[in-house]
């Protein structure tokens, strides 16, 4: 709770406050020396300062702040630990104090899969996420192609492709469009949090990459950005 973490640091600082009185008072007795004035001073930089974090503690969850990270590791932990989802992205965590937690993902499932069963298991692993997580959970179904060895080496390829361009960088919603001329390769880029390439950069990176590929190749890139 802010607010009894704010009466904490209010005792806290009556604490400090007493303590160097008490210690001035006795300087000023055995030694002859004037100090209450700098303890007073310190004291007025310790109460701002506390009011100061009070406030953005409180003002954080109303604006938006990224949660832990463990938080989100349970969350991913909860979601992949299902044979049937092969990987998740596009999280975001809306927090707005405690049970009042919102949480949106994509989870991929293989495409030939049954989509009721499919279904079933979504909606099992967002009662999972609200018992486990105390959140609200909302997960959209990706269907992603798992059997076609062409479209699976050429994920292969763009995998290395981006990995050679940064460590960071990763990329989902995998899809081949094959025409009479050239080929779409249609994939979503994610960008880590303050990246040190603009998003066109990004996109003629990889670009640039795949046609040494095949020049027949294009690629349709659309940047995403974490929100965690």
């Amino acid at each position: 709770s802010a607010a009894l973490f704010a009466t904490a640091a209010d005792s806290k600082g009556d604490t400090i406050s007493t303590g160097l009185v008490l210690i001035s008072t006795l300087v000023s007795h055995f030694f002859h020396l004037e100090i209450d004035g700098y303890c007073g001073l310190l004291v007025g930089v310790f109460i701002f300062y506390s009011g100061i974090q009070a406030i953005k503690d409180t003002i954080d969850p109303l604006l938006g702040k990224a949660p832990d990270k463990e938080y989100v590791e349970k969350i991913e932990s909860l979601v992949i630990g299902h044979d049937l989802i092969l990987g998740i992205h596009d999280m975001m965590i809306h927090d707005y104090g405690p049970g009042r937690v919102i949480v949106s993902l994509h989870a991929e499932v293989p495409s030939n899969g049954d989509i009721q069963e499919m279904h079933d298991l979504i909606d099992h692993i967002e009662n999972d996420l609200s018992r486990e997580c105390n959140c609200e959970a909302v997960i959209h179904m990706d269907p992603i192609c798992v059997d076609d060895p062409v479209v699976n080496e050429l994920k292969e390829q763009l995998s290395r492709i981006i990995i050679t361009l940064d460590e960071s960088l990763m990329f989902h919603d995998f899809r081949v469009v094959n025409g009479p001329t050239h080929t779409n390769l249609i994939f979503d880029v994610l960008v880590p949090y303050r990246f040190h390439m603009t998003d066109a950069e990004v996109i003629s990176a990889i670009d640039t990459e795949v046609k040494k590929l095949n020049p027949t190749y294009f690629c349709v890139i659309k940047v995403d950005h974490t929100y965690i």
